[in-house]
């Protein structure tokens, strides 16, 4: 069945795609097609089976001018915020330090209770028990993605948790030039970043981590508290977000896992960023339900080359 999805690809349609927003329903598939699968065995198996057949299709995805975004670093003055209707009303300010501090504590409470749940490793009989899963700091940070013509913010389409009320209002949002933002740009990235500010959170993922990347052993993230302290934002590439989430990555002591991070997103660790404008009303769907249906090119079958752009 692999061997007839990847036939079915235009290749050259694929490597000549110039419309960025022409990509956004195969990330969109990218993002949340494996949490929903609820077989988490299986979609390893596939994965792992899959690579080698689908170099050619990363090879064009590479060359094609669509989707040079993919690698690009935080654009830090024309950055989008999302306003919903439970929310704020624009962009807060003022409050990441006690949101780390607040994460910390939670932490720590989480890793207590998580040792008084069901012994480890699960067995057959042990009742199905799950934890934390993300991988991010708390939600009261400022979350930012660029814009791209026809999406007045990527995280109205890329997110990996549909969100429970509207969105109401997309912000213009900039940073100081002089922020310091640490880009994760892959699975590198993000273990030098858990390797240089440690924070072991094994009891507290051990479930639901074992369950998606087959690893046993210790897990730990990024202490974002003190990552604070070397840094102001950091931010996921979409190629970094498809090379790195959801895999066990090892570091010295054990693995980390990049989960819950959304593609493009940036992650304002500490106050330097200011709302400008609100540049977009939005109604209606966001993520996989208004994105996923949009026309593939390169999966259109005859002389077409509708979607190549100028």
């Amino acid at each position: 069945m692999l061997a007839e999805v990847v036939a079915a690809v235009d290749l050259e349609i694929l490597a000549a795609t110039r419309d960025e927003l022409a990509f956004v329903p195969s990330l969109v598939d990218a993002v949340n097609d494996v949490m929903f699968s609820g077989d988490e065995a299986a979609v390893r198996e596939v994965l792992a089976s899959a690579a080698d057949a689908l170099v050619p299709v990363a090879e064009a995805l590479v060359r094609a001018p669509g989707t040079a975004w993919w690698w690009s670093p935080c654009d830090k003055g024309a950055q989008r915020w999302i306003g919903f209707s439970r929310g704020p009303e624009r962009p807060p300010r003022g409050e990441p330090t006690e949101a780390l501090a607040q994460w910390v504590r939670s932490e720590t409470e989480d890793e207590a209770r998580s040792a008084r749940l069901v012994p480890f490793p699960p067995r057959r009989a042990t009742p199905r028990c799950s934890g934390t899963w993300w991988s991010t700091p708390p939600g009261r940070l400022v979350r930012t993605t660029r814009a791209l013509p026809g999406l007045a913010a990527v995280g109205l389409a890329l997110t990996e948790e549909e969100p429970a009320d509207d969105a109401v209002a997309v912000w213009e949002v900039t940073s100081s030039p002089d922020a310091k933002v640490f880009e994760v740009d892959g699975p590198g990235a993000w273990c030098a970043l858990a390797e240089q500010f440690p924070r072991e959170v094994t009891l507290s993922r051990r479930h639901d981590w074992l369950r998606w990347t087959g690893f046993e052993g210790r897990w730990f993230l990024p202490d974002w508290a003190k990552v604070a302290d070397a840094f102001d934002a950091v931010h996921l590439t979409v190629a970094g977000h498809l090379e790195a989430s959801y895999r066990a990555l090892l570091v010295s002591s054990g693995a980390t896992c990049l989960a819950g991070f959304d593609p493009d997103e940036t992650i304002w660790l500490t106050d330097v960023v200011t709302a400008g404008r609100i540049v977009e009303a939005w109604e209606g769907d966001i993520g996989r339900n208004r994105f996923q249906d949009r026309a593939r090119p390169w999966l259109d079958q005859g002389p077409s080359r509708e979607g190549l752009g100028g």
